[in-house]
């Protein structure tokens, strides 16, 4: 899947969404091949970080779901071999790899739910934390969404930058790992 965003402001984001019926309980991982570079020519001054690949699983995509996002890495430009292995690494790069631990939804549901409990946050509020294994990627949840049933996934590109950008992102081969 290509996602080509063009002008994307602060904060904003654009997806493309899929209607499912999937229980993810019996997995452990989640997984999927990511790409990003800038648009030629590159007029918003595109770097390293300023977006972000997000994915959503959830009953729905707006109140009940759990989000993990990614910043990216860009791929310098260039022609790259597919036989090379070091030049896959630069078009897929690791750093970009969506590689999550099932069970970190699972804990930061309970971490919500212990805000909760004290006050400081509702079920409508987005609540996020950052992965303890890899602490440039943050989880989120909103309302209150189980992984043994998932009616939609969302995946989608943001602007972290607080200037407009434009950019490319693929995302390729949702996997589901460990079962």
């Amino acid at each position: 899947l290509c996602l080509t965003v063009r002008n994307l402001s602060q904060g904003e984001s654009k997806a493309v969404y899929k209607n499912l019926n999937y229980d993810l309980r019996q997995y452990k991982r989640l997984q999927k091949f990511v790409h990003a570079n800038y648009l030629l020519p590159n007029v918003t001054n595109l770097q390293d970080d300023q977006l972000a690949v997000f994915i959503r699983i959830g009953s729905d995509y707006k109140n009940n779901y759990y989000e993990y996002e990614i910043p990216l890495k860009l791929t310098p430009e260039g022609r790259y071999s597919w036989q090379s292995a070091n030049d896959r690494s630069k078009v897929w790069p690791m750093e970009n790899m969506l590689d999550v631990d099932m069970s970190v939804f699972t804990k930061v549901k309970k971490a919500r739910n212990i805000a909760r409990s004290e006050g400081k946050v509702s079920y409508n509020q987005i609540f996020s934390e950052y992965d303890a294994d890899k602490p440039n990627n943050k989880i989120s949840i909103v309302g209150n969404p189980s992984l043994g049933e998932v009616k939609t996934m969302v995946i989608g590109v943001r602007n972290l930058a607080s200037t407009e950008k434009s950019g490319e992102v693929w995302v390729n081969e949702l996997r589901l790992k460990d079962y």
